[in-house]
């Protein structure tokens, strides 16, 4: 009789806790970035064009969260 481990199917159910999880930080920290992304459109910074503050807070929340990630 083969060993067959318990809990097989968690790697799936781990998998979409993890994405889950994932878009969860990500909207949180795409919603915290936005009051600074509106201050950046509004007053952008020396030799720095204006960007959409929706790109702008996009672009934060896309470097943040992954770094939270790799911890």
């Amino acid at each position: 009789m083969a060993h067959v481990p318990y809990d097989q199917g968690s790697h799936l159910s781990r998998t979409k806790d993890q994405r889950w999880e994932y878009a969860l930080y990500f909207v949180l920290i795409f919603a915290i970035s936005l009051p600074p992304a509106v201050v950046r459109m509004v007053v952008p910074r020396k030799g720095q064009a204006r960007r959409f503050f929706v790109t702008e807070a996009w672009a934060m929340a896309q470097e943040v969260t992954p770094r939270i990630f790799s911890v």
